[in-house]
Parts: structure tokens; C-alpha cells; sequence
């Protein structure tokens, strides 16, 4: 049997696993601190109205 191979696809299955779910992860941060960004300056433009 050649373990070697087993051992090598485990070991990048790990790493490519974990690779993703940092990438979904970050994806999801970025999307609610990108709809906090929107809801805020959207909050803010609102309350300005005619200065004048």
C-alpha cells in the first residue's frame, strides 16, 4: 500500500478546507461591514436635509 498518498491528499484536504472557510468567513464580514457602511451613511443623509 502506498500511504504516502493518503497521507498527502488528507493533509491539503485539511488545508484547502480551511482555506475556503477563511475566505467564506472573511466574504461574510466584509458584506455586514459593507451593509453597516451603507445603512449608516444612508441614516446620515437623511438627517442633513436643507441647511439653508
Amino acid at each position: 500500500m502506498n500511504f504516502g498518498w493518503i497521507e498527502i491528499g488528507l493533509f491539503y484536504g485539511v488545508a484547502v478546507a480551511f482555506g475556503v472557510w477563511q475566505y467564506v468567513a472573511m466574504d461574510r464580514k466584509l458584506k455586514k461591514t459593507r451593509a453597516e457602511r451603507a445603512a449608516k451613511e444612508a441614516a446620515e443623509r437623511e438627517g442633513e436635509g436643507p441647511t439653508a
